[in-house]
Parts: structure tokens; C-alpha cells; sequence
């Protein structure tokens, strides 16, 4: 899997939190993300969910599927239901996707997190923020208009490559990032831990990836905040840690990420599905040796999750990995978008 790959799969779908703008051109409904039925034949619920396959939807659409997925979770007894407000959308095609999380009773654990924050932390540089936001502007812009920046973090730090040759050169504002963060490193752990606006520990998350210093040390402390009860935060962080964790050298360190991400990807949240998978493929390309490991702790879960889901960036990447741990191996897969 190339860098350019990762980038295209992690920007390409967005949710309402990625959204720069109201945008009016239309979307076209392509297909249902129905997870976590163990018990309940996919088609069984599927029919109960009104999208108009091959319709229009536009941004700001009020979630019409709401009352069906109450009905969902009444009719089939199950502990929890969780569709979004907005679907996902995919660039290629312009393809919106209904996300529905099913919770069955037994497996409620699935939605427990650390309690929020209560408190208030103030970043230590103003400026740090403000350079992120602009590079972040910058970014998602590029990816609308979809000239994707190629992303790597092999220089410690994550920086941009131009690789269209359409896109503004970010190098000044990443050099400006690399300058100012490391030195507020533990101001950013600081929100992380105890800042009750989400949206903040979301940009704290964000500049973890100039943070700089050692690795391995604050991937450690970002892996004790993955439990973060906002998906936003858990999504900042665990996409951070994609372009470090095949540089940690520490096999315990290693192990804990592991687990972190194997109990990630059993999240009611496609964005830790996502994230999950693409942090355990990582390790696993870069460590054949802890290929047993993560097959020992995920690889139920990683076939179910290729085997069942119909979206190319969890599909995709379960199935990549299953590659890796056993390559005589192939998913049945359900279908895809």
C-alpha cells in the first residue's frame, strides 16, 4: 500500500466535520453500512432502511432514516442503534453511504469511553493553532477539488508532497508547525486530557503530528487517550499515529497499540474502523514479526469486517490486511461500492 494510497482512503470520505462549505451539488445514494449484526442477516435489516438507491442527496438533508433505524433496533431487540446525521460521502462518483452501528445486547462494551473532560485548558501558542487551521484549509480544499497531497511522516513529522503539481507548496506553513509545536508538546496532552470542547481536543490531536521529540513516547501517551469519548478526537489521534507506528522499535509498545486498535476497529464508528485498520496494516507491513499477534487478537474481527462491509476504505483495508496474516486466505465478501 503506498503513501498516496492511505492519503486518497483517509481524505476522500468525509463526514459533516470535514466539510468546508455548504456544498449544492448533488450526491447519489450507492449504499448501506450495516455492521455489528452478528445475529441478524444483513438482508433482514436492510429492508427496513428507506435509501433510495441511486438518488439525490444533498448537504444539509434532513436524516429521514432515523425513525427506521429506531424501528431497527426495537423490532430486533438490540442494545443500540447509531446512525448518523449525515451519511458518508466518497469522492469517486460523488457516492453517499448511510452508516448503521448495530450494538447487540452482551456487546455494550463496545461503547464505553473515559468520561469527558471537565475542564479548561488554553493552548499555549495561539500561533500554532492558526498555521494549523490554515494548513488543515488548505488540504481539505485540495482534496474537494480532488488533487489529493501525498502524506508522509518519514521525516518525523508529517509533510505534503505536491504530487499533481496542482496544489499550493505547504512546506512553509509544515516548516512554521515544526518550529513552533515541539515546545508545547505537553500543553497539547494538556487539552487532550482535560479540555471539555471536543472541537479543541480535536486540533490538539491534529498537532500532535508536529509535535516531534520521541516517537515512541508520545505515541505511548496518545495510545492512553484513544478512549476518548468524542469520535472526532479518536479519529485525530489514531490518524496521527498511521505514519509512526512502523517506526516504534519496542515490542511491548507495539503489542499495546495492537490491542488499542484491535478493540478500535470493534467500535460503533466508521471513522475507528477506518483508522484501526489502517494503524494494524501499518504494523504489519512494517513488522512481519507481530504478524501472529495481531492475528491472535483481531483476525475474527478484521475477516468480519471484510467479509461484511460494503465500503472501500474498511473493505479494503481488512482485506489487505487478512492478506498479510494469512495469505492463503480469501473473505467472502457481501459486496462492494
Amino acid at each position: 500500500m503506498t503513501i498516496r494510497l492511505v492519503v486518497s482512503l483517509m481524505i476522500a470520505v468525509l463526514g459533516c466535520s470535514l466539510v468546508l462549505a455548504a456544498d449544492d451539488t448533488p450526491w447519489t445514494w450507492a449504499g448501506v453500512e450495516i455492521l455489528g449484526n452478528h445475529a441478524v442477516p444483513r438482508s433482514e435489516v436492510e429492508v427496513l432502511i428507506p435509501i433510495p438507491m441511486g438518488g439525490v442527496y444533498h448537504v444539509g438533508d434532513a436524516p429521514f432514516w432515523k425513525d427506521a433505524c429506531a424501528e431497527v433496533q426495537r423490532k430486533f431487540d438490540f442494545a443500540a442503534v447509531v446512525c448518523g446525521d449525515v451519511p458518508v460521502r466518497v469522492f469517486d462518483g460523488r457516492k453517499a453511504f448511510l452508516i448503521m452501528d448495530v450494538v447487540e445486547k452482551g456487546r455494550e462494551g463496545v461503547m464505553k469511553f473515559r468520561d469527558p473532560p471537565l475542564g479548561s485548558v488554553a493552548f499555549a501558542n495561539d500561533e500554532m493553532v492558526r498555521v494549523n487551521v490554515e494548513l488543515d484549509s488548505k488540504v481539505r480544499a485540495a482534496s474537494m477539488a480532488g488533487n489529493f497531497y501525498n502524506e508522509s511522516g518519514q521525516k518525523g513529522y508529517l509533510s505534503y508532497e505536491n504530487a499533481t503539481g496542482k496544489n499550493e507548496d505547504l512546506s512553509p506553513l509544515v516548516d512554521r508547525l515544526v518550529q513552533l509545536v515541539p515546545q508545547y508538546r505537553d500543553n497539547l496532552f494538556d487539552v487532550l486530557r482535560h479540555e471539555k470542547d471536543a472541537k479543541r481536543r480535536q486540533r490538539a490531536a491534529e498537532l500532535l503530528n508536529w509535535s516531534g521529540g520521541d516517537m515512541q513516547r508520545t505515541l505511548r501517551r496518545a495510545l492512553a487517550l484513544l478512549d476518548d469519548p468524542d469520535g472526532g478526537v479518536r479519529n485525530n489521534l489514531s490518524r496521527f499515529t498511521i505514519q509512526f507506528v512502523g517506526t516504534v522499535k519496542s515490542k511491548r509498545l507495539r503489542h499495546h497499540l495492537i490491542d488499542a486498535f484491535v478493540d478500535q476497529i470493534g467500535r460503533p464508528s466508521h471513522g475507528d474502523r477506518n483508522k484501526g485498520l489502517y494503524n494494524l496494516f501499518e504494523i504489519a507491513r512494517t513488522v512481519a514479526g507481530d504478524r501472529d499477534y495481531i492475528r491472535s487478537r483481531g483476525s475474527e474481527s478484521i475477516r468480519y469486517l471484510a467479509e461484511n462491509s460494503v465500503l472501500f476504505n474498511v473493505q479494503g483495508p481488512a482485506k489487505d490486511l487478512l492478506a498479510l496474516l494469512d495469505p492463503t486466505a480469501q473473505p467472502e465478501v457481501v459486496g462492494s461500492p
